[in-house]
């Protein structure tokens, strides 16, 4: 650090192979023992990662190991402060003495993408191939850098165009999941087959590579597509445990249980997809919190959190949640609309319709429809008022997602005009509420719909209480 004596920078032998180990197998014993030697030799800040995953809830970590993990937790932040990016100076520091050390160059890319640095991130990145062209670990983290930015081309390139990738069925796994973001078909799709197909490989090594072949064939309507997700999951990892997840309504039932959950270290997004289905909308927006210190770079926490929050009435919250994936993805429509919802509910109308307005001009993309924000602004008009409007405009939303054949948006479309009904007193409120309990029932992966309609519930009864106690009954 400046102004004092400068030690030894180059790392013990011991802690860079327990480094090393935790980043393959990610499991509480490397973990623990990366904590461990991080303490001992003094470089608590390189342990950091690995004691945050023995620290949270499920970890499966014994309480000794957490408290080891706390302490080192402890001497980072004296003052109790979080820090859920990378310390980018230090990390700087490290690769300017050692141009030579790939995983650091990709330690640096992750600084930058946290702190949304996009032309540094890139930079750093583009030395850790030039150091470590084959290394399993800076392919994966350049693809997922690349797919952050949202350039799904050149992350699946990064893999399709690498001579390791037809070996390894880490590598193959992320072709193939890749080529559906960039709208290509996979290149590797048959190697990965044949690896599977093999037997050679532990669960482990191929619960990714399972998963992703099970989502080409759950896509072209194969029923092999549970045995691959049953396969993917006898020794899953985060991402697997979250694509099943996804995949779950898909294969009308549950097919991951809290307990594979709970083996899995960074598995915040398919707990927070768990909490989903089961309709359990508080602990989504806790598990988003672990879900961030995960991937401190990510969005998606703050999209599913925010969404949460707005669903049960958490405005506040729902607020700070889509205000902070804002700073993450500034051009998101999705953000922008959640936004514009919790001003509508705040009663800060002018800045609601300023965000819609621009919102509404700018291109319509495929994760967040030109509808959501449609469906926001009839929610404006009515609150302004405007309610036959309003009415006018919620129905026309609901029709075009009729007409796609959506059936969940269309629900949670109509259970969003029967709570505005509600709130404005409207003569076909209830009219609103059966349609939109109807649909509701009809959606058992659809639980934020039932959520929604029973707030719409509570403001009618709310409101016929208001107009009876004004006529003194």
């Amino acid at each position: 650090m400046p102004g004092r004596p400068i030690r030894d920078a180059r790392i013990p032998q011991e802690l860079k192979d327990r480094l090393e180990a935790w980043r393959k197998s990610d499991d509480v014993i490397a973990a623990a023992e990366l904590v461990e030697t991080a303490l001992v030799e003094g470089r608590e800040s390189e342990g950091e990662r690995a004691a945050r995953s023995l620290v949270r809830e499920g970890s499966g970590a014994t309480p000794l190991v957490k408290k080891q993990a706390s302490l080192l937790l402890e001497r980072l932040n004296p003052e109790g402060s979080e820090s859920r990016s990378i310390d980018v100076g230090s990390v700087r520091q490290h690769v300017h003495q050692y141009p030579d050390d790939a995983l650091s160059w990709v330690d640096l890319a992750l600084g930058y993408v946290s702190k949304g640095v996009k032309d540094k991130a890139q930079r750093a990145m583009r030395v850790a191939l030039q150091q470590a062209p084959h290394d399993r670990h800076v392919l994966r983290s350049a693809a997922r850098m690349y797919l952050h930015f949202d350039d799904p081309e050149q992350a699946h390139d990064v893999l399709k165009r690498n001579e390791a990738t037809k070996c390894d069925p880490w590598l193959v796994a992320g072709e193939i999941a890749l080529s559906s973001a960039a709208d290509r078909k996979p290149q590797f799709l048959k190697v990965g087959i044949t690896m599977l197909e093999d037997g050679g490989f532990q669960p482990l090594h191929i619960s990714e590579l399972a998963s992703a072949i099970g989502t080409v064939h759950l896509r072209d309507g194969s029923r092999r597509a549970r045995k691959l997700f049953r396969t993917s999951l006898i020794n899953p990892t985060g991402n697997s445990l979250a694509q099943a997840e996804w995949a779950n309504p898909h294969l009308g039932g549950e097919i991951v249980t809290s307990k594979q959950i709970d083996n899995v270290v960074d598995s915040g997004e398919a707990r927070a997809f768990h909490a989903y289905w089961q309709g359990d909308f508080d602990s989504v927006i806790q598990v988003c919190e672990q879900w961030t210190l995960e991937e401190p770079f990510a969005s998606k926490p703050y999209a599913v959190g925010s969404c949460a929050a707005i669903t049960k009435g958490d405005i506040e919250l729902g607020y700070r949640l889509a205000h902070r994936g804002l700073e993450l993805e500034p051009e998101s429509l999705l953000f922008r609309n959640h936004l514009a919802f919790a001003l509508i509910e705040k009663g800060d109308y002018v800045r609601a319709s300023q965000i819609l307005r621009q919102a509404l001009i700018k291109k319509q993309t495929d994760d967040t429809p030109a509808e959501f924000l449609a469906a926001t602004a009839s929610m404006l008009a009515m609150r302004l008022g405007e309610v036959d409007d309003g009415i006018a405009g919620y129905k026309k939303v609901i029709a075009t997602f009729k007409r796609q054949g959506n059936r969940n948006l269309e629900a949670l479309a109509s259970a969003y005009l029967a709570l505005e009904a509600a709130r404005s007193g409207a003569a076909a409120a209830p009219e609103f509420i059966k349609q939109a309990e109807d649909l509701a029932k009809e959606m058992k992966y659809q639980p934020d719909c039932r959520i929604v309609v029973q707030r719409a519930k509570i403001w009618q009864a709310a409101v016929e209480h208001r107009h009876r106690s004004g006529r003194g009954e």
